[in-house]
């Protein structure tokens, strides 16, 4: 059988649209995913730099308690990269400030190229 022949059976039972609709389907999940998880990773993102403000202005334990949440969902939500800047942050609290800095800044641009990476 000849491809044109083929193609005119399948058109006559609508396969072409299915399979374009299974695609398109297919693909429109997808999409929603990646979005799902920008919003995710974005919202952990601010989370944390939101806790990391109120920790700063307002030493408490419940400020305390809040970075420790955000921080989890860095590692739930956010990369490596990221998450690793997030504790260098935690660990350098009572060290030198130039080493703190360079955790914070580490964090800002690992933030940046992960949420232009989605």
């Amino acid at each position: 059988m000849s491809f044109e022949i083929l193609m005119s059976i399948f058109g006559a039972f609508g396969i072409g649209s299915v399979v374009t609709l299974l695609i398109k389907n297919h693909l429109d999940q997808n999409n929603a995913l990646d979005e799902r998880l920008y919003n995710e990773k974005r919202e952990a993102y601010l989370g944390l730099l939101t806790a990391m403000h109120d920790a700063a202005i307002q030493p408490s334990d419940a400020a305390s308690k809040a970075y420790a949440l955000q921080q989890t969902k860095i590692q739930l939500f956010g990369s490596e990269k990221v998450s690793e800047a997030a504790q260098g942050i935690l660990d350098t609290n009572e060290g030198s400030r130039e080493e703190r800095n360079r955790y914070f800044e580490m964090l800002i641009r690992e933030m940046r190229k992960d949420l232009q990476s989605q």
